[in-house]
């Protein structure tokens, strides 16, 4: 398993690891930090303000796939139907020109409330890329694809999440999940959580390539490490 880790930016400098980049976290090789998989920037794609920086660390930036709604984290039902549809498209086909003049790709982590929010949005997306590469990918991230009633079939919904995402994901990005205040889900280190732990490394061992970088929060990174049994 190859295992990175998500630091955000204000982590950085004390790793010595400072950017005048314009992104919000960068990702590392567990051990080798000098090894970076790819920036972050968590704003909403959708909105009008939306800006990232071409001299980001790494070549991959990961990003949200944005909301109609006015919190990035807001349910806006308009997010998932045509117009949450054709705003992401546009923002593809704008965006992807840039990314390939820079050398760059966008892998979108998705979230039960923004445009790829399921498996099978996910799915769908991954399948209209071109086969040989393009600027765009997507992340299987279980925690983020929850909403609260989903918890209670949460073997189920894990499972087909796997086995639909596994093998066409560009990484996998693994956190615990909770119910916060408000009644809506949150991610949070492993084992800190409801994630069932037997299963969840069950997943990753039968559906997720070796080769698939996994990458965890920077928070409390040795229990998370301890929980997928490394």
């Amino acid at each position: 398993m190859r295992i990175y880790v998500e630091y955000e930016a204000e982590l950085l400098a004390a790793l010595g690891l400072a950017t005048d980049a314009s992104c919000d976290g960068v990702i590392l090789q567990y051990g080798a930090p000098e090894q970076v998989l790819a920036s972050t920037c968590r704003a909403n794609i959708l909105a009008d303000d939306w800006l990232v920086d071409a001299e980001s660390p790494g070549d991959v930036i990961v990003s949200w796939s944005g909301t109609l709604a006015g919190g990035l984290f807001e349910s806006h039902p308009m997010t998932w139907l045509r117009p949450g549809r054709e705003a992401f498209a546009e923002f593809c086909r704008r965006i992807g020109p840039q990314l390939e003049r820079h050398g760059k790709s966008m892998c979108f982590h998705p979230h039960s409330r923004h445009v790829l929010s399921d498996a099978a949005s996910c799915v769908q997306f991954a399948r209209e890329q071109p086969e040989r590469g393009g600027p765009f990918s997507c992340a299987l991230a279980p925690a983020d694809l929850f909403e609260p009633g989903m918890l209670a079939d949460m073997d189920n919904h894990l499972t087909r999440m796997f086995e639909m995402l596994g093998g066409l994901v560009t990484m996998v990005i693994l956190r615990d999940v909770a119910i916060a205040p408000g009644e809506r889900c949150e991610a949070r280190p492993l084992g800190r959580g409801v994630l069932p732990r037997e299963l969840v490394r069950a997943l990753l061992r039968d559906h997720v390539p070796e080769q698939a970088p996994v990458v965890l929060g920077a928070a409390e990174l040795e229990g998370q490490l301890r929980w997928l049994g490394l």
